[in-house]
């Protein structure tokens, strides 16, 4: 085939075509947010603005996963953290039926303000393929709150959501790259007949 001829073909090979994530429609988005990521109160409120966006399936297997952690502490006392992240992240979507992991941090500063002292907190947060160990997203986020209370997660939240990928992204092949592959193929295996 002439050189000339394929260069307009494999400009034209692929179409792309998306496909709606939805969180029935995409394994990632039924999540779990590491406790060991944050502490109690602020699991709660991040959880809480999960569940409140309505993009997210939110699965709690807090008190499950400490159980777990506690009996494998007494069997396993000299070793604290038997897994990486990566290996202990996809045995969580194994058993709880997750598809990805909510990792938070909160790091808060004590601010004066007009009605007192109040904190600033900076939040980051992570979403990790439980599968694969990889970031799908990370994002991050201020909130203020009253002294001594954690920070609600709304906005990080949001922002989660609006950097959560829209689609899946498909690529259908053209009629002609299908018809070039067959000829390649019959050239290739007439070529190995050839040199036998």
């Amino acid at each position: 085939m002439n050189l000339l001829r394929l260069i307009p073909l494999l400009t034209i090979c692929a179409c792309s075509s998306t496909v709606p994530r939805t969180k029935s429609s995409d394994k990632s988005m039924r999540i779990m947010v590491d406790p060991a990521s944050v502490d109690v109160p602020n699991h709660v409120r991040l959880q809480n603005a999960l569940v409140n966006s309505g993009k997210w399936i939110v699965v709690d297997r807090r008190a499950g996963l400490n159980a777990i952690k506690k009996e494998q502490e007494e069997l396993h006392r000299n070793a604290s953290e038997r897994y990486e992240d990566k290996a202990k992240y996809a045995q969580w979507g194994k058993l709880y039926g997750i598809g990805s992991v909510a990792v938070g941090h909160s790091q808060c500063r004590n601010l004066d303000g007009l009605w007192g002292v109040y904190h600033r907190c900076k939040q980051t947060l992570e979403l990790v393929d439980s599968n694969t160990g990889e970031v799908i997203v990370s994002v991050s986020g201020e909130e203020d709150a009253k002294y001594g209370e954690s920070p609600e997660w709304t906005k990080t939240v949001d922002k989660l959501d609006g950097a959560y990928p829209k689609a899946f992204e498909t690529f259908t092949k053209h009629q002609k790259l299908e018809l070039y592959e067959q000829e390649s193929e019959e050239a290739a295996v007439r070529e190995k007949e050839k040199s036998k």
